[in-house]
């Protein structure tokens, strides 16, 4: 049983691949059956020897294919695999601009982005959000703020293959409007404060 070695093979992450394992067998008219071990995150191989898949980590394996008949013969081959970090994808957030709100009041903005590479899923993460505010991976930030203040928001935006876009905006928060001098007032404040004292006259007949 011979599995025939295809070389050291390289790769980006982010980036299909597909490889075609061949093997032989001096028995006629047998079935080889493959597997693998080491192949780096993100592939597989079939039970005909085919390796496919999206790399996901830069890294380097050592990988062995085994190829097994039907009676249970086998041959195996090793050979190294490189993926390397993607290069070249620019991402873009889109600024939603300067934001205001008010304490105690809900909120819900949208954050949008785009990939120079098609069929790239973003991810959203932010700091320095408004006390109460959070950001989902969608891009989505929501929450109701509780802390009247001014803050300096970063919103960044990362795809599969590690490449990242942000921006940054300023989000103030004011305090809920308010009575300034509640309750029922006396135009009198002697009155008011019983300070003054109230006599009856005697009526006179």
């Amino acid at each position: 049983m011979t599995v025939t070695n295809p070389g050291s093979q390289s790769g980006k992450v982010g980036t299909a691949v597909s490889l075609q394992i061949s093997g032989s067998d001096s028995a006629s008219g047998q079935t080889l059956t493959y597997s693998a071990t080491g192949l780096p995150a993100g592939l597989s191989i079939s039970s005909s020897g085919l390796i496919s898949g999206t790399p996901t980590t830069a890294a380097t394996s050592s990988v062995t294919v085994t190829a097994k008949d039907t009676t249970g013969a086998t041959g195996s081959t090793t050979f190294s695999w490189t993926v390397s970090a993607a290069t070249g994808n620019t991402v873009t957030v889109t600024s939603p601009g300067n934001q205001t709100g008010t304490v105690g009041k809900a909120v819900s903005l949208q954050i949008s982005g785009s990939d120079s590479a098609s069929g790239q899923t973003l991810t959203y993460s932010a700091t320095g959000l408004p006390a109460g505010l959070s950001i989902s991976s969608s891009g989505l930030i929501s929450g109701t703020p509780t802390t009247a203040a001014t803050s300096s928001v970063t919103v960044t935006a990362k795809d599969t293959t590690g490449a990242t876009g942000s921006t940054t905006f300023s989000w103030t928060v004011s305090s809920s409007s308010s009575c300034a001098s509640p309750g029922n007032k006396v135009a009198n404040g002697t009155f008011a404060s019983g300070a003054t004292s109230w006599t009856s006259s005697p009526r006179h007949r």
